[in-house]
């Protein structure tokens, strides 16, 4: 029976001995557990940041593209309005110097003095047509460099 005695203690020592031994692996794995945790929110954290400057470098390259187009349509819009002046200017142009060839031609009917006024009207008419297509260009060329910038 002392032979029992002592197999039953030893079990017992045994056991308390796996007892104090499995407490030891659940502090460790409650400290595995712990650093996962961490190392986790660290991994998350570090995407969440890298989600961010992602966003943030997306965002500025949609907003330099916006920029970039909307200078574009300025100087698309200061050619088409350059364009336009200028064949608007060149057409009044024309119709200035037809004028004046028309009504220089009536003033060869006349003579003398009556004549050379006639002449001199025609003339001044036809400089007012250019100065007015000169104040025009200049005009529009302000207006297109506005738009340029």
């Amino acid at each position: 029976m002392k032979t029992w005695k002592c197999a039953v203690l030893c079990a017992i020592s045994a056991l308390a001995m796996s007892a104090c031994a499995r407490q030891e692996s659940v502090a460790d794995a409650q400290k595995q557990a712990d650093a996962a945790a961490v190392k986790g929110s660290e991994r998350v954290m570090d995407a969440k940041r890298d989600a961010v400057n992602a966003e943030i470098k997306a965002d500025a390259a949609v907003e330099k593209s916006e920029d970039k187009a909307a200078a574009q349509m300025d100087r698309a819009q200061a050619d088409a309005l350059q364009k336009t002046a200028n064949a608007e200017v060149r057409v009044s142009l024309a119709q200035a110097q037809q004028n004046y060839n028309v009504t220089v031609a009536k003033c060869r009917a006349l003579s003398g003095a009556d004549r050379d006024n006639c002449k001199a009207q025609a003339q001044a008419d036809l400089d007012a047509a250019k100065a007015q297509a000169s104040a025009t260009r200049e005009d529009v060329k302000a207006e297109t460099d506005e738009l340029k910038r």
